[in-house]
């Protein structure tokens, strides 16, 4: 219960708070005013004035006058600039955006990763297969053995790629030759 009492009392404090509180507008974010450093003569002598009785010799005490110096503002900023609170709430908009748009990203990336990894291991497996089907046929791997042997013997040029072709050609004719059989199977069935 003392909790609840703790939070009705802080609730009440908050309220208080934002009862006396005004409406505090957000500082320009554009640079400030611009200052120029003038001097003001106590005695009051403009420098034009006294100027032309230094020249003429017509004052005694000219040039010995007290200056003040003073900053006046030369230049107000705009009105219409932005403030730092839009400034940060669109920065804050921009780091949302840029944050969306990179996981996004990467979850695409994450996605085309995996797709090509299934890719590759359904690739691999379909070559395994076929691979295992060709060396079960005792007469290819002899064959393909006497011209792997033959090679390394005779250090024949461009007897690699004789060998791949081969192996692909002998691939493609047992393929064709398991798809007649299968066509042969699927016609005595319907026979």
């Amino acid at each position: 219960q003392t909790n609840i009492q703790n939070k009705q009392w802080y609730q009440r404090r908050v309220r208080a708070r934002l009862k006396g509180k005004r409406n505090i507008e957000s500082h320009s974010a554009e640079p400030g005013p611009d200052f120029v450093l003038t001097k003001f003569d106590l005695s009051g002598h403009s420098p034009l004035v006294e100027y032309c009785l230094r020249e003429q010799n017509l004052s005694k005490d000219v040039g010995i006058s007290k200056l003040l110096s003073r900053k006046e503002i030369s230049n107000y900023p705009s009105l219409e600039g932005q403030t730092y609170r839009q400034l940060i709430s669109q920065s804050r908009k921009r780091v949302k955006e840029i944050t969306t748009n990179m996981n996004k990203y990467w979850e695409d990336c994450r996605r085309l990763h995996i797709r090509t990894t299934h890719e590759n291991i359904e690739k691999r497996l379909e070559y395994q297969q076929r691979s295992n089907k060709l060396l079960d046929n005792t007469a290819v791997v002899s064959k393909l053995a006497e011209m792997i042997v033959y090679d390394r013997c005779h250090g024949t040029t461009g007897a690699a790629a004789k060998i791949a072709s081969t192996i692909d050609s002998l691939i493609a004719l047992q393929e064709e030759a398991e798809e007649k059989q299968q066509h042969q199977h699927q016609r005595d069935a319907h026979s």
